[in-house]
């Protein structure tokens, strides 16, 4: 079991099966030199739809949220500010590079 921060696995789990990286004719395999380390626009936006499918289960029972750059784009910037800041602050340990690299290399 991954520990620490962005090291869990439903973030791994989103990126491999579910957005990228499911099988040979997704756009993590084919267009893998964009993802290779993995963007942290990339990350940002699997963040934001994780916590769109926590929202949805919100009341205990599912409700459709739409995701949209209306409803979820300031989730979204809040994400990926995040992570520029975490960046930043960890740059001279090159802690987020590992972190985008292993998304990347635990992608395949």
């Amino acid at each position: 079991m991954k520990t620490g921060i962005y090291k869990t696995e439903l973030l791994q789990d989103r990126i491999n099966v579910i957005m990228w990286f499911a099988n040979q004719s997704d756009k993590g395999i084919i267009y893998n030199k964009f993802f290779n380390p993995m963007p942290i626009k990339v990350i940002a936006l699997t963040l934001t739809a994780i916590e769109c499918c926590i929202d949805e289960w919100m009341q205990g029972v599912k409700e459709d949220i739409k995701f949209t750059a209306i409803t979820y784009g300031s989730v979204y910037n809040n994400h990926l500010n995040s992570l520029q800041h975490f960046d930043q602050h960890m740059a001279p340990y090159k802690l987020f590079k590992r972190i985008c690299d292993n998304l990347h290399d635990k992608a395949w």
